[in-house]
């Protein structure tokens, strides 16, 4: 875990914590998850995940289950989060884990991928492994 997990004192390690986030994401529908490990590179979070929505208020359904869920199951708030309103870049820092949701522009314009492409990616866990979030 990050020097910043003791500040937060989640109940879930960051492993977990991103495939919660993801199943989540895939829960909604969000398009394009990529998870990007970045912990030899930075000391603040561990995991980058990058998912896709294809409107502001799918980008604010997604990110509304992801708080909701994570609170109501683990106790995990965030840390911050930003974004909302507009909706077309939503960013949920859950300390070890920060998620951000694009719309299809905003992913493209900002590409964090090339941004960060020392990062390994991870392998992201297919959506059929995934409870029952889609009722």
């Amino acid at each position: 875990m990050s020097a910043r997990s003791t500040q937060a004192e989640t109940t879930i390690q960051s492993d977990a914590l991103l495939q919660r986030v993801v199943e989540l994401c895939q829960g909604r529908k969000a398009e394009n998850i990529k998870v990007l490990d970045v912990r030899e590179l930075v000391e603040y979070m561990d995991y980058m995940v990058i998912a896709t929505g294809r409107s502001g208020r799918q980008n604010r359904a997604i990110a509304e289950h992801v708080l909701t869920e994570l609170k109501r199951g683990h106790r995990v708030m965030p840390l911050s989060k930003a974004g909302m309103d507009a909706a077309s870049w939503i960013c949920l820092d859950f300390v070890d884990v920060v998620l951000h949701i694009f719309d299809p522009d905003s992913r493209d314009h900002y590409d964090l991928e090339l941004l960060w492409g020392d990062a390994e990616s991870v392998a992201v866990p297919t959506p059929a492994t995934s409870e029952a979030d889609d009722a």
